[in-house]
């Protein structure tokens, strides 16, 4: 689960920490774009731990027992793995998505966010759903 924020919680898949593509985004995140970018902002860049956001706007209300059990509750589909296979880098022109990698959306994938917001009471069509991995 992610941080609160003013719209509420988030659940994320995030890579495995220490594996090759948790550092690599990682390091991206916390050096290479804002490296890049420090020349044009003012302001320092926020700090976040790399992810595919499975739902978003969670009622902290919503979460009626400590997060772990809440998480416990969520009823996952059956899979061996999670598919996240990178798309393209993409610029867009929202707080979540200003620079940020676009993921295809596989079944796994798109079943696992199903399931997550269905849990969670988010309401938003399959189509809406734009799986990717913020950079900013």
């Amino acid at each position: 689960m992610s941080p609160e924020k003013d719209d509420g919680l988030s659940l994320w898949l995030v890579p495995p920490e220490n594996s090759e593509i948790h550092d690599l985004l990682a390091d991206a995140i916390t050096r290479t774009v804002p490296s890049v970018l420090a020349a044009k902002r003012e302001d320092p860049l926020p700090q976040f731990e790399p992810h595919v956001t499975l739902a978003s706007q969670i009622p902290k209300a919503s979460i009626t027992s400590d997060p772990q059990t809440w998480l416990d509750e969520i009823d996952l589909p059956i899979t061996s793995a999670v598919d996240v296979d990178f798309q393209e880098l993409a610029v867009g022109d929202t707080f979540t998505k200003k620079l940020f990698i676009r993921c295809r959306r596989p079944e796994s994938l798109l079943s696992l966010a199903s399931a997550c917001r269905e849990f969670s009471a988010v309401k938003f069509g399959e189509a809406e759903y734009d799986p990717h991995v913020s950079l900013v």
